[in-house]
């Protein structure tokens, strides 16, 4: 009987530091549970706060990782110079850092918004697969000049040259349109709508750029780096997106973003429209 009791005492003791000590356990992981959300709270209203300041949410930062911004290129194919943007190296692809991307972003937007306010010009340009038609309907609803073909060497370096092009295509349209062309042989009219063909796919996006623009804005830092190049020559600043296997060198207001895939190109450029297209001319633009 004796033994029986202590038995059943010895259970209870165990039994009740049992259930302190889990009580002390649940009780620390409830407490840094409330810390950790109300420290993720407070991060957030000051996130936030910065965001309203600069006209981008935080909840961009999620669309802009699902939308791929943050997919970085290979690893070993990654330019030593966008080390700084690059938030992790250790797989086969590189991770961007969004925050970095984030707020480069703003810099772009704020400096293209300043451009269209004195009433500049910007020259759109996006040769890439992923950036030929967002590059196109983001210019052509800002009524901005656009390359979504092979970029043309010396459109900006000589640019006379390109210039004499672009009038020669309005004369061959207008003459086509006014009737002059029905005084040609059947086989010369052929002709002359080849050379139409022809040069409306390289320079139809071309037809408004009656002098230098004020900036260019590069799609990519890989297809459109013979762009940036004569932008830089010409002492014209350049605004756009650069992988991590670019020379973010090249621009004055780089984007670190994946260049590639159609939703991240496609995020960055609607969210450089959604910001210009009620910019309103403050000034009227001289020709250079």
């Amino acid at each position: 009987m004796a033994a029986n009791a202590f038995d059943f005492r010895f259970r209870i003791i165990f039994g009740v530091n049992v259930l302190f000590h889990v009580g002390k356990f649940i009780i620390l992981a409830l407490t840094c549970q409330l810390m950790r959300i109300l420290l993720l709270s407070v991060r957030s209203m000051i996130t936030n706060k910065n965001s309203v300041k600069n006209n981008i949410l935080e909840s961009d930062l999620e669309n802009m990782a699902s939308s791929g911004v943050h997919l970085g290129s290979l690893r070993h194919y990654s330019h030593p110079k966008m080390k700084p943007y690059v938030w992790s190296g250790k797989n086969v692809f590189q991770i961007i850092d969004l925050q970095k991307s984030k707020e480069m972003l703003v810099e772009a937007i704020n400096f293209l918004t300043s451009v269209k306010k004195k009433g500049g010009m910007i020259l759109f340009v996006g040769t890439g697969l992923a950036a030929k038609d967002i590059v196109k309907n983001v210019a052509e609803e800002l009524n901005m000049p656009y390359v979504v073909e092979r970029w043309l060497g010396g459109t900006l370096t000589n640019f006379p040259t390109i210039s004499r092009r672009i009038d020669y295509l309005k004369n061959l349209e207008n003459q086509k349109q006014s009737g002059e062309f029905e005084k040609y042989t059947k086989y010369e009219v052929s002709k002359l709508e080849e050379k139409i063909i022809k040069l409306k796919k390289y320079l139809s996006g071309l037809l408004n750029l009656n002098r230098l623009p004020d900036a260019v804005w590069v799609s990519s830092g890989n297809y459109d780096k013979i762009a940036a190049v004569e932008a830089i020559k010409k002492s014209i600043p350049v605004a756009g997106i650069v992988n991590t296997n670019s020379d973010p060198a090249l621009f004055n207001y780089p984007i670190p973003a994946n260049d590639t895939a159609l939703n991240s190109v496609s995020f960055i450029l609607n969210s450089v429209k959604d910001a210009l297209i009620n910019v309103k001319s403050e000034t009227i633009p001289s020709d250079k």
